[in-house]
């Protein structure tokens, strides 16, 4: 069974139409294809069909349209999963995951093999077939999807121009460039690529005028002038930089569009917003980006893949480790803060929501949300961070707890009071270790979820526990290594303010630096700063294993 969101709905089976019915019957399928192997509760189905004012029959006119959708395709093709429903169906199945999949393989093909990265690309656009989610083009359930796909699709097709660019196409390109800039006028990248043709064509001129017609409604909408990317492709073309001339199609050379932006730009790779940026730490360079959800906030590995909280639009991404590719974005429904990797399950913080999501590693799903705002001293409390092992997790809440859950019940089995609001939690040394809003470190001792040492740091704003010792990055910008056997500061190492996350390995301690876009590296030992990478743009958070450093990437800075 196939289902197409790529346009109107449509379902097909062996290549036969499946009819659906109309109305609310293919709203739902919609809303549960939308959420595919998640559970979507009966709640949220009633209000996204029957909006504010549903009628008192609601639920079972909900069991009606489900039946109706069973009958259609198939009886096992929806779940009934407390609390709701849940609907089955392989990532290629939907033709918005295809796309996605193949759009982000064509990505990574773009500085290997510009050839192949085009075909890729042309397959992922030509499973479009009219506007996403057309038939529910004003519904609200449809909205944020339907914005996310427009903007997934217009990037791929600037990949594809830029495929078509490195394999010598500029004359061809141009006057679809044209139209696309005449409907994009405020799109840099494609302005830029319009330039880019128009030189190559030999036509100099036009592709100046089309910098200045860029520069003028930049002014005029935004009061703004174009980027840096854009300003030294300008000069580029006036000064006839051989970096512009057309590649030899050889399938070998890489795209001179890469080219270009590694002589023009400190980072060593395009920057997109909203990343993970894989880096090399032995050559201190990025070498991959991966497209993620809307402001990735914190970054985790396990499972053979790297878990990513998208805060704005409520999911996490998970990542291939090895193939460094999108595989799945998993709806979390609330502002994914921060999140931990257990042997079987994947733990989400969700911020102001107050609850903790449980994902399921083999099901790509959640499989639970508990809300820890029922006792009275919790009811308002977010959850800020977390951390897991096979037998606890540990939750920093407001306003001044850390809460551990049972992973066998799924129930809070303990609440340690710790003073003040906690700001971070890492699981090493055998203990939980805490940070506070009071310039403290705190050690807790699972066995008796008692805190027995402080520490005295600096404003904390994250943490980490290695396999010799805590390390504390704060406000000022320093990183703070604690002897977790004496209980003290043995070094401190500044580093610069803006710092976030943190991540410590056998002899390299790495710090995100969000004020200045770089990930800094700093030798266990000494303390001693020993290289910095550039990420081009705000990181947020950064893990690291086997080798490999992951680092979330956010269009703007977030201090």
């Amino acid at each position: 069974m196939e289902i197409r969101i790529l346009g109107p709905l449509e379902v097909s089976d062996d290549g036969r139409v499946v009819e659906l019915g109309a109305g609310r019957q293919r709203a739902l399928l919609a809303l549960l294809a939308l959420h595919a192997r998640e559970i979507v509760a009966t709640d949220r189905l009633i209000e996204e069909l029957w909006g504010g004012s549903p009628p008192p029959t609601a639920a079972k006119a909900l069991q009606n349209l489900v039946s109706q959708l069973r009958r259609s395709l198939g009886a096992d093709s929806i779940a009934t999963r407390s609390p709701g429903y849940s609907l089955r169906l392989d990532a290629d199945d939907l033709d918005a995951r295809r796309f996605e999949r193949l759009a982000a393989e064509g990505h990574r093909l773009l500085e290997e093999d510009p050839g192949r990265a085009g075909q890729t690309l042309l397959e992922a656009l030509g499973l479009w077939r009219g506007r996403a989610l057309a038939d529910f083009a004003y519904e609200d359930f449809a909205q944020s999807e339907i914005k996310r796909l427009d903007e997934l699709r217009l990037g791929a097709i600037e990949d594809r121009i830029d495929a078509d660019l490195a394999m010598g196409r500029a004359t061809e390109l141009v006057p679809e460039l044209e139209l696309l800039v005449s409907a994009h006028p405020l799109r840099e990248r494609l302005r830029g690529q319009l330039m880019l043709a128009l030189y190559r064509s030999g036509r100099q001129a036009d592709a100046l005028e089309a910098y200045r017609a860029g520069r003028r409604l930049l002014d005029e909408e935004l009061g703004l002038q174009p980027n840096d990317e854009l300003q030294r492709l300008e000069r580029a073309i006036l000064n006839h930089d051989p970096s512009l001339e057309s590649p030899v199609v050889a399938g070998v050379k890489r795209p001179s569009v890469a080219q270009r932006r590694r002589a023009s730009s400190h980072t060593e790779a395009p920057v997109p917003p909203d990343s993970v940026a894989v880096i090399d730490p032995q050559r201190s360079r990025v070498v991959r980006h991966v497209l993620v959800g809307r402001r990735p906030v914190a970054v985790a590995i396990g499972h053979g893949s790297v878990w990513v909280a998208n805060a704005d639009d409520g999911t996490v991404s998970r990542i291939d480790q090895d193939r460094h590719e999108l595989i799945r974005t998993i709806g979390i429904g609330a502002p994914a803060i921060d999140l931990a990797v257990a042997t079987d399950a994947v733990w989400v913080a969700n911020g102001s929501d107050g609850t903790v999501s449980r994902i399921d590693p083999s099901a790509d799903a959640v499989v639970e949300t508990i809300d820890l705002r029922g006792s009275s001293e919790l009811a308002w409390n977010p959850t800020y961070a977390v951390d897991a092992d096979d037998d606890s997790v540990w939750i920093a809440a407001g306003p001044h707890h850390v809460l551990r859950i049972d992973p066998t019940t799924n129930e809070p089995s303990a609440i340690i009071d710790v003073g003040h609001v906690p700001v971070g939690v890492a699981l090493g040394q055998e203990a939980l270790w805490v940070v506070t809003t009071a310039e403290r470190a705190l050690r807790i001792e699972p066995h008796t979820n008692t805190a027995t040492t402080e520490v005295p740091i600096g404003d904390p704003v994250a943490l980490t526990a290695g396999k010799q010792a805590v390390w504390v990055s704060d406000s000022r910008g320093q990183v703070w290594r604690i002897n977790p056997d004496t209980a003290t500061v043995s070094q401190t190492t500044p580093v610069g303010r803006g710092l976030v996350g943190l991540c410590a390995t056998d002899g390299v301690v790495f710090a995100a630096n969000n004020a200045d876009g770089t990930v800094v590296q700093i030798d266990a030992q000494d303390g001693q700063v020993v290289g910095i990478v550039p990420v081009g743009r705000a990181p947020t958070d950064v893990a690291s294993l086997d080798g490999t450093v992951w680092v979330s990437i956010q269009s703007e800075s977030a201090m």
